[in-house]
């Protein structure tokens, strides 16, 4: 079975007291603090804990995506300092751990992995923030104020780390023991399947191909070939699986919150516009799936920006979608790559296979959201619109809708500078007011009390665009 729930409770007994000491965040030896636990302890809850990185980064990139929109207002800034000390002190530094206990005991499968989800949060990292410290991130109490990696070197470590993992993991143990091999009950993303974590590390080159489209076709070629050999279905979809225990933050934080009053964030006013065709003249099949029933089939989301704005209809619930008690963690999915490979092939002019890419696309996010029949959308003349007739702004938009609630939105939505053309009908809040649009988060505050002349040397405007978007 791919999710073995029963582990859950362990896990989170474990989490308690198990915490790493090699980061620069925390680096003093207490010689009464564990200082290594099992393989099969270890990997379980680093993938929690990248879950709830996922999480976190989501729910500031989402206001900025308009998928989600505040009840308090929009935002002139922010740091998302609890994503930042979650990547580094329960992913980064374990995820490190980890590789380097299962070398020492030989185990590979484990390293790989390791190698995996360092990649992936070190992907986080530097789309949140460009640079961040990492090859000096782990000297402990002998560099207590490593410096910052830029951009470009941080995306060849995660490609580095991409291609230790891939050997490593289709290596087969002769003797596979408990210690040795990763257990279905340890592995809480693929029970333990090495082929979804191969899977795995070509959809995150994927990814970092696709984020830099503007650098070249090259770059497009290389997204659709790693694409390629990445998912197959959505089962293969990385993904964090959650239970009546160990409960989706979206149910918990935002509609059990909702439910009583206290009031966080709904679904956002461009979401929403894109779901009820006010955009592209659509309805969208989607539409109540992620938003729920609206009064009288009103559909107005959250418009935060704006002190104007209608009030919405629509909020988070119990049984929307994305804020179900047991709904999975989306990272990467198999409907992103079919949109990567339709965004690719554009790039490169091959029109056909952007466009049967495209599709699949669009029956993938269908499936996995539960949409009895796609047919009708998928046949609407807004939607059907043939090959010779495909635009960016069609993949984007629905690859926007399929990866609701992901925080790559974000990275997507900059890398094509908000441009209306790829982005239709997206309204960019008041740069005047509110300092937009962002591109990037600023250091969190404790950066700068605790290594402030190493982060001093990268700091960049909130509106600064990264070098993964420049030409």
């Amino acid at each position: 079975m791919r999710k073995l729930f029963k582990y859950y409770l362990p896990l989170l007994l474990l989490l308690f007291w198990f915490n790493s000491c090699e980061d620069y965040l925390d680096v003093n030896d207490d010689p009464n603090r564990l200082t290594e636990v099992g393989l099969n302890s270890l990997l379980p809850a680093i993938e929690l804990r990248l879950a709830d990185a996922q999480y976190s980064a989501t729910q500031t990139a989402a206001q900025v995506t308009q998928q989600t929109g505040s009840y308090f207002g929009y935002f002139e800034n922010f740091t998302m300092a609890g994503t930042w000390s979650t990547l580094y002190l329960r992913v980064l530094a374990n995820a490190n751990i980890l590789a380097q206990q299962a070398a020492t005991a030989k185990a590979p499968n484990y390293e790989g992995i390791g190698y995996a989800l360092q990649a992936y949060g070190l992907t986080m990292l530097t789309d949140i923030w460009e640079a961040a410290p990492w090859t000096q991130a782990f000297d402990g109490s002998n560099n207590l104020e490593p410096a910052y990696d830029d951009q470009p070197v941080l995306y060849n470590e995660i490609s580095s780390l991409l291609d230790r993992a891939l050997p490593l993991l289709q290596y087969t143990p002769v003797d596979c023991t408990a210690e040795i091999c990763v257990a279905a009950s340890s592995d809480l993303i693929y029970g333990g399947d090495l082929d979804k974590w191969i899977k795995m590390v070509y959809a995150l080159r994927a990814r970092l191909a696709v984020h830099l489209l503007n650098k070249g076709n090259a770059n497009a070629t290389a997204a659709i070939s790693a694409a390629s050999q990445a998912f197959a279905s959505n089962d293969d979809d990385f993904e964090f699986a959650y239970n009546a225990v160990t409960r989706n933050p979206w149910h918990t934080d935002v509609a059990l919150a909702n439910n009583t009053g206290n009031l966080t964030v709904a679904q956002g006013v461009y979401a929403v516009q894109l779901l009820n065709g006010d955009i592209y003249n659509v309805i969208d099949p989607r539409r109540e799936i992620l938003l729920g029933e609206a009064d009288g089939g009103n559909y107005v989301g959250v418009n935060s920006y704006d002190d104007n704005a209608p009030t919405n209809t629509v909020d988070f619930t119990v049984d929307t979608y994305q804020s179900r008690e047991q709904t999975p963690m989306a990272m990467l999915t198999y409907a992103e790559m079919k949109f990567i490979e339709a965004e690719a092939n554009l790039q490169l002019g091959q029109s056909g296979p952007a466009y049967t890419a495209y599709l699949a696309g669009i029956q993938a996010s269908m499936d996995k959201y539960g949409v009895a029949d796609a047919a009708a959308y998928l046949s609407d003349p807004a939607v059907a619109v043939g090959a010779a007739n495909l635009t960016l702004d069609l993949v984007m938009k629905e690859k926007y809708l399929a990866m609701y609630l992901n925080y790559e939105v974000w990275t997507d939505m900059r890398r094509h500078n908000y441009a209306t053309a790829v982005y239709r009908g997206f309204v960019v809040p008041d740069t005047q007011r509110w300092g937009g649009p962002a591109q990037r988060a600023l250091f969190p505050i404790d950066e700068f009390n605790r290594n402030g002349t190493e982060v001093g040397k990268v700091v960049r405007s909130y509106s600064t665009p990264m070098w993964r978007d420049g030409n």
